[in-house]
């Protein structure tokens, strides 16, 4: 097993590898999302500094 945990401090990369603009879109749609507060949320993370970070776990198994 091994934890990898990658940090993206551009939100451009971000949105590119996680699908950030994709997801909330999705988040909207589906009403998890304020449709006014979203996309007025989702712009405002180009202009401030940005950080995210998550932790992937890769398992291998063999017989």
């Amino acid at each position: 097993m091994r934890a990898t945990t990658p940090v993206f401090l551009d939100f451009q990369d971000a949105d590119h590898t996680l699908g950030l603009g994709r997801n909330v879109q999705k988040a909207i749609q589906d009403g998890y999302i304020d449709e006014v507060r979203g996309p007025r949320w989702f712009t405002s993370l180009f202009e401030k500094p940005f950080f995210a970070s998550f932790t992937l776990v890769t398992v291998i198994c063999s017989r």
